[in-house]
């Protein structure tokens, strides 16, 4: 069974078999190295409530939207368990 990571940067999509937050790598669309988020996060940062985002929210990379929402209490690390 494999996960399916999604690139902070053009949000293109890459298979591993092991289930992480995140895993750092090069994408393979981009050619970016970053960090690329287990696609059941990215639902999680999509459900935050517009009224909550900071501005820049669409501004910001997926990998930077998850930190700032677990630091602001949108999210909690229990909710990004894989």
């Amino acid at each position: 069974m494999s996960d399916t990571y999604v690139c902070s940067a053009c949000r293109g999509t890459t298979e591993r078999s092991y289930g992480v937050r995140f895993i750092v790598v090069t994408c393979p669309d981009c050619g970016e190295h970053g960090r690329l988020v287990h696609e059941s996060l990215v639902s999680l940062l999509d459900a935050v409530p517009e009224g909550e985002r900071p501005d820049d929210w669409d501004d910001r990379p997926l990998d930077e939207r998850l930190l700032a929402a677990l630091d602001q209490g949108y999210i909690t690390l229990a909710d990004t368990q894989i």
